[in-house]
């Protein structure tokens, strides 16, 4: 079974797949910002941003129902996610850099120097 699934994730078709969806989520998500709601901090742009693009469609769900200023009425719940997505988009980006910069540091013992 967990064969199965790693097959099916490393498949070029179902990672070419993701990848266009994860661009038009991405596309949505930023006609949004440009259209409807230009006056959200850019900080939270980029969480936003960021967001979608790690989750895709789920991210983007998250946002409309929790990160745009047409919400009436905030919720405990809603500021719930929008936590989570700080933090979500945060350490996502922290663990991105981090494996980079390993990289470019073992990458030197290849090198010669």
């Amino acid at each position: 079974m967990i064969e199965a699934i790693r097959n099916f994730v490393t498949h070029p078709v179902a990672i070419g797949t993701w990848l266009a969806l994860d661009a038009v989520a991405l596309v949505i998500l930023l006609v949004d910002f440009k259209r409807r709601n230009p006056e959200i901090m850019s900080l939270m742009k980029v969480v936003w941003t960021l967001t979608v693009l790690y989750s895709g469609f789920i991210g983007l769900a998250i946002y409309w129902f929790t990160g745009r200023k047409q919400i009436s009425r905030d919720s405990l719940w809603r500021k719930g996610f929008r936590s989570t997505a700080h933090c979500y988009s945060g350490c996502g980006a922290g663990e991105i850099a981090g494996v980079l910069i390993a990289i470019g540091v073992f990458s030197f013992g290849n090198i010669g120097v």
